[in-house]
């Protein structure tokens, strides 16, 4: 019931598929450099927060607040910075992902993301949906990451979920 065309084998012939801890590698240098971009926004967040209970009584042990010690106003915009910091830190290796087939470490290591029929990167949406299936990935002691080691493509679960492979690029 399939209705797309298989891979073209010519094409695939010349593909390296990337390996475990390369694309291990990549995974955790991009996300660190993700936080790194969103680090800013949430101190600031952090730091909004703090404001607004600032003038809380404090012990060694605990912070005691009433309704009129707290400054809503920056505790709001905190919080909001802090949805901000962690949109930003999604977002951004959806985007890398999505446009470039990788983020800035994937890229120093040769290793991109492709659509496995085309061999161009994946899109926004697929992208998208590949970041909520690694969720899906991980849940059952991580052998939708595992599964990539028995695979002949080295497909993760979220690699098939949206029809994508990781090469060397």
């Amino acid at each position: 019931m399939n209705s797309l065309p298989p891979p073209d084998p010519r094409t695939r012939v010349a593909w390296q598929y990337a390996g475990f801890w390369v694309r291990g590698l990549a995974r955790v240098g991009d996300s660190i450099v993700a936080i790194i971009y969103a680090s800013p926004v949430i101190v600031g967040g952090i730091f909004l927060i703090a404001l607004g209970v600032q003038n809380c009584d404090t012990t060694e042990n605990s912070i005691t607040c009433t309704s009129e010690q707290i400054e809503w106003v920056p505790i709001g915009l905190g919080i909001a910075a802090l949805l901000v910091g962690v949109a930003i830190a999604v977002v951004v290796p959806i985007r890398w992902i999505a446009t470039n087939g990788a983020g800035p470490v994937a890229r120093r290591l040769r290793v991109r993301v492709v659509c496995r029929r085309t061999a161009q990167p994946i899109g926004t949406g697929r992208s998208i949906g590949r970041m909520l299936g690694a969720l899906v990935s991980g849940w059952v002691f991580y052998l939708g990451y595992l599964w990539m080691l028995w695979d002949s493509e080295k497909q993760t679960w979220h690699d098939k979920m949206v029809s994508s492979v990781v090469i060397r690029a």
